[in-house]
Parts: structure tokens; C-alpha cells; sequence
């Protein structure tokens, strides 16, 4: 039924109220587009942004299917934000940013089709998207009273397969639906199957919530995972994971925790491809595998991208294991639940489809430590109390820069003092970044450079630092009052921070400069500490173990263990299973009814 429109109605609205009270229908639907399994695919968003266009798109398409990716069950590409423009003054569509999409949606869809793959596209509930939005981007439209025009858009014209409704913007709040459940309805009325994915308050036990099966594929349970971090994933698993989401996931509703980190984005420069180890990227795939989640990519998929591409074995080792997707895959599209949780170790159990079967698995959350053999003095670095500079350390400045710090060398010299030698030239006004060549690893802060400096070598004798230091990171100069000091009239000081790793032992220097602005000659002041803490403590692996009574098994039912990332099968097992886990490990295994002798 559609709600009649009074002139109550319209009065203090905007007429996208009006229309938006003529398209939504009052009736309750449901969610009806025939999707039973979780989205496996590509979107634009983490690895681009707004950065977008159609031979990129395109590029993302050919590299799903040559790098394998789509044998292995990958088969969305999806356009994030980016792509939309102001609608047509007559039938009110989504224009398109025509420079970057030159050939229209329709000849895209039709290109990513053609190799077997299904085509997605991004709105918003708001009237603008996310970027629409900012004041550098165009006014770009979101579907707040345009669901049907969009949805028929999306379906007919543009033949798309998947939608993404973001949760930027509101619509008004006096209307019949949510505009999640308006775009529900618009996508039904359509008769074309599409995935729908929102992103809306991730908490579907709570009456308002929109976040579930009845109105859309997949919800987002979380922010963005806006950096490659094993803490930030660890976060998003938990609240996917929250005790009271089970009872919602199911074929064809998924809790979505956001996208997998695994493989490089072109946000990250090449040398920093893996922020995370390659065990912690396995362990995220292993627990989005089993939540069940979307494994959706944000990597570059091009064949020989400049930005380096899925050219990393391993990483394509991990994204297109058979066995643990298919665990995702698994047709019951059961969640996956928590047997225990207590110290950082963790069991995990999912039911899979084939009668008495499960998925299990063992996830080291921690860093768990333990203390390394003491090691003997470094004999190039003897330990040095507070205050107490250091012989043979030479600080020599070779580059300074406006604002991003440069590159200098800050030599070990055992048969002199603290020297210091830099070229005026390139420091004066600016910033420069020393590092250690000797020995290697260093981390070091700023070095404040001046005029003053004659590029000559100064040496100074023991004896000019003052008092302990008490911050052993880069600090700004008002910290310096509670740090080593110069003495006399100088320039404000710069506490530098320098950590040298050595095999089995770091060690760690404190260095204080600064222009000595008074005396018959310009000079520069250097204290500096050396200090060997206590050597580091090693990660180990811990064993964690799991009762039959503890995952719902009979005492004497016996289970065929199958280690997935091995591909290695185990044994069959009676009354309980362990197996040693390294820190940040998540290892997934099946457990199959053995045949009774």
C-alpha cells in the first residue's frame, strides 16, 4: 500500500519528503534476493578511496581472474565512493563523473560480466555519500528519497549485482521506513537478485536495529579499519563476535567486520607491504573464514601494477586456500562461537553442514613472553650511567628539509669524543633526521640545525650533561626541563631517542643538543647516555587444549582432526585435542565423525 500524501504532510518538509512518503511502501518485507553464503570479492575503498576510474576498475577485473583469485570463489568487483554526480533535473538518476567513468556504468557491467564476475555499486542513505559530504568533492547524491529510481537504476539500466548503502547522512525521521528498509523494498520491487550491504548501527539484538538478515545480506559491525593493524582487527573481530550476534547470522545474513587486510594496498608505500606479519594476516583470514564473514579485498589485483600488485606468493598462498574457504563457504552458514576465552588463548568452534562435522579454532591472542638469556656486554658499548656522555659517538648532518625529515649519518668513532659535524648550508631554518650506520636499526628524532655551526668538527669534552633522564621518546622542546640540559645560553634543545638493535639485546641512547648562542665562538652542545636495559623477552608458543565435554562431544565419540593450513590430516582423537600455538597464530582445523569400529 502507498501512504496518501496531505498537505500536513509536505508542510515543514522538504519535498524529498514528499516523494520519498510516495515511494516508500508502509508493509513490512523482507529481504528476498536468493543470496545464502558470504560475498567473496573486491572493493574500491581501502586501497583507493576516491581515486578511481574505469580503465582502474577494469584492471581490477582482469587481475581477479589471472591471479587465480576468481578459481578460488572471488567473484564481486565492487565500486565504492567516487563514482556519483548530481541527478538529471528530468528523471532524477544518479549522474556519473563522466571523466572518470567516460564509457558509462551499463559498458563497465557489461565488461566485468563478460569474465564471469558480478558487478557492485555504492550509495548512501543520506541525501549526499560519504564524500559528497566533504567541501573538495562534488555534491555527490546519496538514495534518501530516490531508493526506487536508484534501485531500478542499479537493476535495470546498469545491470548491477550488488549494493552497498553506507551509513553517512539522515533522512528525515518522520517516515514510515528506514531508508535501509526503504532501499530493501526498492531492490525486492526490482526482481533482480542483488547482494545488499549496509552500513548501519552493527547491533542487531536492539529493536531499531536495521542490522539484520530481514533487511540486508551483510552490516557492518564496526568502523573502517583504517589502518593495517593487528590490534584494529582484533577490536572488529570482538564486536562481530559479540555474544549476542549468533543469534542473527545464517544463510544470507552476515555480521561484517569490515575488509581483509591481507595482500598490499596501494595507501602503503611497497617497502611497507606488510605492516602486519604474515602470520597475523593468515590468522585474520582464518577468523573472517570461520566468523563467517564477506572476504572482500581492497588489494591491487592489476597484472604488473606499479604500485606492486598480488605478486606475493604468500599472500596468494593465504587468499585462495581452498580448504579455509570453504570452511566460509560452508552451505549451513553457521556462526562461529566461543568454547573458551580465558588468557589470551582462545577456542572457537562453527558447525558445517555435514552431519556431526565442525570447524575449530585455536587462536594465540597475546604476546606471550618469556625472558631471554641474559647476553654479556656489548665490547663497543659499555654501560654508561645518566648524565655521563659517551666517547666515540660522531653526529654528522648531511640533509635538512622544510618539513619531512632527512636522511644524515651518525657514524661510531671509539677513539674520539662527541663530535659533531653538519654543513650550515642545508640546515639553517630547517629539520633534519640522523640515523646510526653503525650499528644497524636506529630510530632517531629530529636535530635542530643552525647558522651558527662552522662545519667543523667540535669536540667536547665529559661532563656537560646535567641530571637523569626521564623520557626515553623524541620530545618536543618544552620537555626539556625534565631532561639532560646543555649549559650556558643556548637554543631550545632537542631530546633525540635512539633504539639499536643487536642480535639478543637492544640498546638504547639519549642525545640532548643544542646552539650555544653565547661565548667568543659559535659551538654546539651534545650530551649523550647509552643504556643496555634488560634483554628483550622472546614470544613462545603455548599449548592450548580443548575437551571433548567443552565442544558438545560425547567422552568416547572419536574425531578425525584435520589441520587446514597444513592440509595435513591428524589423526583420529578421543576426549580432547591440543596443539602448540604461536603468539598472534589462529590455526583452523575440522573435526569429522571417525566410523565406529
Amino acid at each position: 500500500m502507498v501512504a496518501r500524501i496531505s498537505s500536513a504532510m509536505v508542510r515543514g518538509t522538504s519535498w524529498i519528503v514528499a516523494l520519498a512518503l510516495a515511494c516508500w511502501g508502509t508493509g513490512a518485507q523482507a529481504l528476498d534476493n536468493g543470496y545464502r553464503l558470504p560475498p567473496m570479492g573486491w572493493s574500491s575503498w581501502y586501497g583507493f578511496t576516491q581515486n578511481i576510474d574505469e580503465g582502474m576498475v577494469r584492471g581490477m577485473a582482469d587481475g581477479m581472474v589471472s591471479s587465480g583469485l576468481q578459481a578460488a570463489g572471488y567473484e564481486h568487483i565492487w565500486i565504492d565512493d567516487g563514482w556519483a554526480m548530481p541527478r538529471d533535473n528530468v528523471t532524477h538518476k544518479p549522474g556519473v563523473q563522466a571523466d572518470i567513468f567516460p564509457s558509462g556504468m551499463r559498458n563497465l557491467s557489461d565488461y566485468i560480466h563478460a569474465k564471469g564476475l558480478l558487478f557492485g555499486i555504492y550509495t548512501s542513505k543520506g541525501p549526499l555519500t560519504c564524500l559528497g559530504t566533504q567541501k573538495t568533492q562534488p555534491q555527490r547524491p546519496g538514495s534518501c528519497g530516490f531508493e526506487q529510481i536508484d534501485a531500478d537504476t542499479y537493476a535495470h539500466d546498469w545491470q548491477v549485482d550488488q549494493v552497498k548503502d553506507d551509513g553517512c547522512g539522515q533522512c528525515p525521521g518522520d517516515l514510515p521506513l528506514t531508508p535501509f528498509q526503504a532501499m530493501r523494498n526498492a531492490l525486492n520491487k526490482t526482481g533482480r537478485p542483488i547482494v545488499y550491504a549496509i552500513h548501519s548501527d552493527g547491533k542487531p539484538w536492539l529493536d531499531t536495529s536495521d542490522s539484520n538478515g530481514s533487511v540486508a545480506n551483510m552490516w557492518r559491525t564496526g568502523g573502517d579499519l583504517s589502518a593495517s593493524s593487528y590490534d584494529m582487527w582484533l577490536n572488529r573481530l570482538d564486536l562481530a563476535t559479540d555474544p549476542r550476534m549468533a543469534a542473527f547470522v545464517g544463510p544470507g545474513a552476515f555480521a561484517n567486520p569490515d575488509f581483509l587486510e591481507v595482500g598490499y594496498t596501494p595507501r602503503q608505500p611497497k617497502s611497507n607491504t606488510r605492516v602486519q606479519s604474515l602470520l597475523e594476516r593468515r590468522s585474520m583470514f582464518t577468523m573472517w573464514a570461520a566468523l563467517p564473514a564477506p572476504l572482500i579485498l581492497s588489494a591491487d589485483l592489476r597484472p604488473g601494477a606499479a604500485s606492486g600488485g598480488i605478486d606475493d606468493k604468500e599472500i596468494v598462498d593465504i587468499l585462495t586456500h581452498a580448504e579455509v574457504i570453504a570452511v566460509n563457504q560452508d552451505e549451513r552458514a553457521a556462526p562461529m562461537v566461543a568454547v573458551r576465552k580465558a588468557q589470551g588463548l582462545e577456542v572457537w568452534k562453527k558447525p558445517l553442514a555435514a552431519a556431526g562435522s565442525n570447524a575449530v579454532v585455536l587462536f594465540h591472542r597475546n604476546d606471550t613472553m618469556v625472558a631471554a638469556a641474559p647476553q654479556p656486554e656489548h665490547p663497543q658499548h659499555p654501560q654508561q650511567l645518566a648524565g655521563t656522555p659517551a666517547a666515540g659517538m660522531v653526529l654528522t648532518t648531511v640533509a635538512c628539509a622544510d618539513a619531512d625529515p632527512l636522511s644524515s649519518s651518525f657514524d661510531h668513532d671509539a677513539a674520539r669524543g662527541i663530535t659533531l659535524r653538519s654543513n650550515p648550508s642545508l640546515c639553517v631554518g630547517k629539520v633534519s633526521m640522523a640515523t646510526c650506520a653503525h650499528p644497524p636499526s636506529p630510530r632517531l628524532g629530529a636535530v635542530a640545525c643552525d647558522s651558527s655551526d662552522t662545519s667543523q668538527a667540535w669536540s667536547f669534552p665529559a661532563g656537560l650533561a646535567a641530571g637523569p633522564i626521564v623520557n626515553t621518546k623524541v620530545s618536543p622542546q618544552s620537555d626539556m626541563n625534565s631532561a639532560m640540559t646543555c649549559p650556558g645560553d643556548t637554543y631550545p634543545s632537542v631530546l633525540l631517542y635512539v633504539k639499536q638493535d643487536h642480535p639478543n639485546e637492544q640498546w638504547v641512547y639519549d642525545v640532548v643538543s643544542g646552539f650555544i648562542k653565547s661565548g667568543p665562538s659559535p659551538a654546539m652542545c651534545l650530551a649523550y647516555r647509552a643504556e643496555r636495559p634488560a634483554p628483550t623477552p622472546a614470544p613462545t608458543p603455548r599449548t592450548i587444549s580443548v575437551s571433548w565435554a567443552e565442544l558438545g562431544f560425547g567422552a568416547a565419540d572419536k574425531y578425525k582432526v584435520r589441520d587446514l593450513w597444513a592440509k595435513s590430516d591428524l589423526g583420529v582423537f578421543t576426549g580432547g585435542f591440543n596443539a602448540s600455538i604461536a603468539p598472534h597464530e589462529a590455526r583452523i582445523y575440522t573435526f569429522v565423525p571417525a566410523a565406529h569400529k
